[in-house]
């Protein structure tokens, strides 16, 4: 369905709309939105426009991402009829979205559509939309209707992957309307908590016709009444300015809370030009280029399609939020974030814009308090992050077995932490980070429990990465990162005044010491959790189609069986293999790689990294085929009804550069490369930042070199 070009991908005909919506969705990191448009038909919670940060409640202490007016509303009649072509398009170098269709009604009249549309990189408040209609067989008359729709609405998506809601609340109230002689105003308040305001203007440009007010309730627009003729072109433009306030926040105040229309005096080719620039400056950081033998542009493509959503979903300048697991381009999960960030994006952000990484970091570091809470509402002391967040670090996770017991996520967090400083150099965050990693050392000194009789400490009741495993003991990728989490937290006070934390340090120490881990010594292999060797073969087959398997099967009857929701020990072996021997690293992939169906898109990318990190190219190509088209080809059946998996993304980024390229710290934190291309690929380069410094590298038949580069 879709065909790539180097920096473009496209689309020809409409056999799966919502999947296109998702593919064609744009942001840059503060307003983000589907690529849908009410006059197809999208009905009010399907035109999603949404704000880094824009949570509400939906009921007491759980919160949705609340779904703007439909900024890019428009609308207008040509009769009964039916598309005679149709396509659309995504430059990726400047966001910019075009669709290009021929209308026959049954009159036989043709018309031609060109709809173009981007959000601005350069200005985070811009966005702009452009309609041209062209009669290519008469001259009549047409009425366009150019507005914001605030009457859209929220349809909350249940944590539970296997229901499906369907059951509309709106979350936005219109406080106040306006429209003069070429601009629309809106100015809605959030219902529950009214802590987001937002404010929109639209300014309308035509090069024929008159316009006057026809304005609905919720819903200020013009009618543009538009005179064709055969064989010319009329061209609308609407210059949207999108602004809002947090009340818990200042990161969004713009002019104070008095939300005014904005001026608008740029055009739409104006705007695009700046946007542009501000993009090429992204992607001079970001770009990866492979050369293929056969000069196929597919994979570059491709791989520029995951970068571009990386880049575009990262609030690079905010602080106070962080990136959902859909990032911007859909309400999946609520629109809160999870472990991807901290494992699965990071590192793109880390090695590419260490601004952006910092404040992803910085917003761990400040809800700390929240973690805190977390932990004092489970009986425990320290700081607990939380599985799903949305405003602050407050616990969104409705669901017991994994709210309450995927408690890796802390360790995640002080593992990327610790990432981030040792990549950055940044020293200006090492109190801050000292804190949280003394915090969550103490959650873990609460968390786990000790047996007097055996003298090992059990982490008891925990669900690991491998979803799949059911709620067990011991889980090794969490109590390997918990230990870590404790020898940060020692190093840290050991920095300082030592006395203060002694019995503290004794117990972190104990715990290191005794923590227990099942491990088969005869295969030199770690066991997932305790449970794991009682189960049983897996008797099921995963569907052919790419779902899910517990779309076939329910959770209670896979966490009985020997298989894995996506990779557990194998994510480990990759993100600390000096934890693990030759030996290990194979026999982790050897007896977990077969037993897992990767039915999370946060699988195929590390398999692919790990496979590439151990010599099997053939398997390392094959995973990452599956995350690079994981969205553009919709392998998981979900693309469009969920949105984009940004973790996916990341994923593959990870792939591409710590798996066939294979970057890593040698011995005095300096950049090296142990190179393992596809036989198919010629050259492989990239630009990355350590420690400040700017590097090129670049991989070819001949090997791979690292250069300083001059910022």
């Amino acid at each position: 369905m879709i065909q790539y070009e180097p920096w473009k991908i496209r689309c020809e005909g409409r056999e799966d709309p919502k999947f296109l919506e998702s593919i064609f969705s744009q942001s840059n990191g503060y307003l983000g939105s589907r690529c849908s448009f009410f006059m197809d038909g999208a009905k009010a919670y399907e035109r999603c426009n949404y704000l880094a940060g824009g949570f509400d409640y939906i009921s007491p202490g759980v919160t949705d991402m609340v779904n703007l007016p439909d900024l890019f509303h428009f609308q207008f009649s040509l009769g009964t009829g039916e598309y005679q072509s149709f396509s659309q398009s995504l430059d990726m170098r400047n966001g910019l979205f075009e669709r290009k269709s021929v209308w026959k009604d049954k009159e036989g009249r043709e018309t031609q559509i060109d709809i173009s549309r981007f959000i601005s990189m350069d200005n985070k408040h811009m966005s702009a939309l452009s309609l041209e209609l062209t009669a290519l067989n008469y001259s009549g008359n047409t009425a366009v209707f150019m507005g914001i729709d605030g009457k859209t609405m929220n349809l909350p998506v249940d944590d539970d992957q296997t229901k499906e809601n369907l059951d509309t609340v709106s979350l936005l109230s219109v406080s106040e309307t306006e429209t003069g002689e070429d601009y629309c105003f809106l100015k809605a308040d959030s219902k529950a908590s009214c802590r987001l305001h937002v404010a929109m203007t639209a300014r309308m440009f035509q090069n024929r016709g008159t316009a006057k007010d026809a304005s609905v309730p919720d819903c200020p627009a013009k009618e543009l009444n538009i005179p064709l003729v055969e064989g010319e072109m009329v061209r609308i433009e609407k210059i949207l300015y999108t602004e809002a306030v947090l009340v818990d926040s200042e990161t969004f105040l713009h002019g104070g809370q008095d939300l005014r229309p904005h001026v608008i005096n740029r055009s739409f080719a104006e705007l695009l030009k700046d946007s542009e620039g501000a993009w090429k400056s992204r992607w001079d950081q970001a770009d990866i280029e492979i050369t293929q033998k056969g000069n196929d542009s597919t994979i570059q493509s491709a791989l520029r399609y995951n970068l571009f959503q990386l880049i575009q979903n990262c609030p690079w300048e905010d602080p106070t939020v962080s990136i959902g697991a859909r990032g911007l381009t859909h309400g999946r999960y609520k629109g809160c974030c999870f472990w991807d960030t901290d494992i699965f994006l990071l590192p793109f952000y880390l090695y590419t814009d260490p601004k952006a990484a910092r404040n992803l970091i910085l917003f761990r570091l400040n809800t700390l308090p929240d973690a805190k809470k977390n932990a004092k509402a489970l009986n425990l002391p320290g700081a607990r992050y939380p599985w799903m967040c949305a405003i602050g670090g407050m616990e969104q996770c409705q669901s017991w077995d994994i709210g309450r017991c995927e408690i890796h996520i802390t360790a995640d967090v002080a593992y990327a932490v610790e990432n981030y400083l040792k990549i950055s150099g940044d020293e200006t965050l090492d109190s801050q980070s000292a804190q949280l990693y003394v915090e969550t050392a103490r959650y873990w000194a609460g968390r786990f429990s000790y047996d007097q009789r055996k003298e090992v400490y059990n982490l008891l009741f925990v669900k690991g990465p491998d979803e799949y495993c059911g709620v067990s003991g011991n889980n090794a990728y969490t109590v390997l990162l918990a230990r870590h989490n404790l020898r940060l937290a020692l190093q840290a006070v050991e920095r300082k005044e030592a006395a203060a934390y002694v019995s503290e340090m004794k117990k972190w120490r104990d715990i290191i010491e005794k923590s227990r881990i099942e491990y088969d010594s005869d295969r030199d292999l770690y066991i997932q959790d305790d449970n794991f060797l009682r189960l049983e073969e897996f008797p099921g087959q995963k569907a052919g189609d790419g779902s899910a398997a517990y779309h076939q099967y329910d959770f209670d009857w896979l966490q009985r069986y020997q298989v894995l929701k996506q990779a557990d020990l194998v994510l480990l072996m990759v993100l600390k293999p000096e934890w693990f021997t030759d030996r290990e690293q194979k026999a982790i992939w050897d007896f977990y790689e077969p037993l897992t169906l990767h039915d999370s898109s946060l699988s195929f990318g590390i398999h692919a990294w790990a496979a590439a990190y151990l010599g099997l190219e053939q398997k390392a190509c094959e995973y990452f085929d599956k995350s690079l088209f994981l969205d553009l080809e919709n392998r998981m059946k979900n693309t469009g009804r969920e949105g984009i998996h940004l973790a996916a993304a990341g994923a593959t980024w990870q792939a591409v550069v710590f798996g066939f390229a294979g970057l890593a710290l040698g011995n005095g934190g300096k950049p090296e490369l142990s190179p393992r291309l596809p036989k198919d690929w010629k050259r492989l380069s990239f630009h990355f930042y350590i420690k400040g410094k700017r590097y090129l590298a670049v991989i070819d038949e001949k090997g791979g070199k690292i250069e300083t580069e001059e910022e």
